[in-house]
């Protein structure tokens, strides 16, 4: 039994140093990440340290990019400060973007889903084409079918960055016998916003806050009696995007 016991003993012994002795190789693994700049007349590179020669070169990991410095060329200097997140939005590409938004207001506050496809051109100007799902209240049934054009502009060329969005289409009214309409009558969507791009590796995020215009023409049959409502929807435009 005393046996057992010792070599039960022993094995949580061991054990236990496997647990410390792993741990601690991880975390000086990690206390070893050096970064590193280098940096030539207005070239300026930032990365994780390979390999350094003093005097002679260092290798050093930009974004992905692994690089050589000669240090006879090269001003260099370590620091603890990680190098920025690789750009990944870059011009002369199409991209995918949904978006949820809400429309608060009145005769009651609303709300959208809607997707685009654009082409961004370079930081300035992107455009493409795009279709949503509107409503401008449930009450008496405003609800809109809206294909429409679409532009982007960004101020600066980070992941981060602001930017100004602007939509010009056609709301094509959905006619709701349900609400009464006799008649429904679209006209033309107009939208301006102004937000902020927050990128993951793989996707951006986006708020944006703005305003929406939409032009309608409705009729009502209530029975006893009945409605013409020449609509001018005029929204605040609240919305969060996902773009690919």
């Amino acid at each position: 039994m005393i046996k057992k016991d010792k070599s039960s003993y022993c094995k949580r012994l061991f054990f236990l140093f496997c647990v410390l002795f792993f741990g601690t190789s991880l975390g000086l693994s990690a206390q070893l990440t050096i970064y590193g700049i280098a940096e030539k007349y207005n070239d300026r590179k930032h990365g994780k340290v390979i390999t350094y020669e003093p005097m002679k070169s260092v290798i050093m990991d930009c974004q992905g990019d692994t690089l050589t410095f000669d240090l006879n060329e090269y001003d260099f200097r370590f620091t603890t400060r990680k190098p920025p997140k690789k750009y990944m939005f870059p011009d002369g590409v199409y991209y995918h973007r949904i978006a949820l938004g809400v429309l608060p207001g009145n005769p009651g506050d609303g709300g959208y889903v809607n997707y685009t496809y654009h082409y961004q051109r370079n930081r300035l100007l992107g455009y493409g084409g795009g279709i949503s799902f509107e409503n401008y209240g449930d009450v008496d049934g405003y609800d809109f079918l809206v294909p429409s054009v679409v532009f982007y502009s960004y101020f600066s060329e980070k992941n981060t960055s602001p930017f100004l969005r602007f939509t010009t289409g056609y709301g094509i009214a959905i006619k709701n016998t349900s609400k009464f309409q006799t008649k429904a009558q679209g006209g033309i969507n107009l939208g301006a916003a102004v937000g902020l791009r927050l990128s993951t590796n793989r996707i951006m995020i986006d708020f944006s806050a703005g305003a929406r215009f939409q032009k309608a023409f409705y009729e009502f049959d209530f029975g006893e009696f009945s409605k013409i409502t020449d609509a001018r929807f005029q929204r605040f435009d609240f919305s969060v995007g996902f773009m690919w």
